[in-house]
């Protein structure tokens, strides 16, 4: 799919997201079974639900076609990130205040050291974690993994 056709894409569907102080996080386009697919991952502080995403279903797919942005059938799928996606970008971290972590990390001596810990802060070029020892800043660069912890 071109790229100007997923921009409208994605400018019919950011607004329906902000009113709902959500963001989106992902969206991917490929034809399918002879239509499109349309998949969009949505995000906000403190998650979204399975009925924020049907609701959202509903309602983007109402906003294209009356955009008439996509020609032909096609089938949205509206979801969340998932608890297991890799933090990736200043904004996952910044969704993510709050959430316990855990982060792998490798320095300038090419060591690798894991952490656990409640993200406290997200600064222009590190996280602050709170952590059983203490709080530890740690620098985005040095970062080589990070999700959120999964609870039992």
């Amino acid at each position: 799919m071109d790229e100007t056709r997923v921009t409208h894409i994605r400018q019919v569907v950011e607004p329906i997201l902000g009113e709902r102080q959500m963001e989106l996080v992902e969206l991917t386009c490929r034809p399918q079974g002879g239509q499109l697919y349309v998949r969009l991952l949505a995000d906000r502080v403190g998650g979204i639900t399975i009925r924020d995403c049907a609701q959202l279903n509903q309602r983007i797919g109402e906003a294209l076609d009356l955009a008439g942005v996509i020609e032909g059938s096609y089938t949205i799928e509206v979801s969340s990130p998932g608890l297991d996606r890799p933090l990736a970008s200043h904004r996952d971290f910044e969704r993510a205040i709050g959430e316990d972590l855990d982060v792998e990390t490798q320095g300038e001596d090419k060591r690798s050291k894991a952490l656990k810990g409640m993200l406290l802060a997200v600064q222009a070029e590190a996280i602050v974690l709170k952590t059983g020892s203490g709080n530890v800043t740690v620098p985005l660069q040095e970062i080589r993994s990070a999700k959120k912890s999964l609870r039992w």
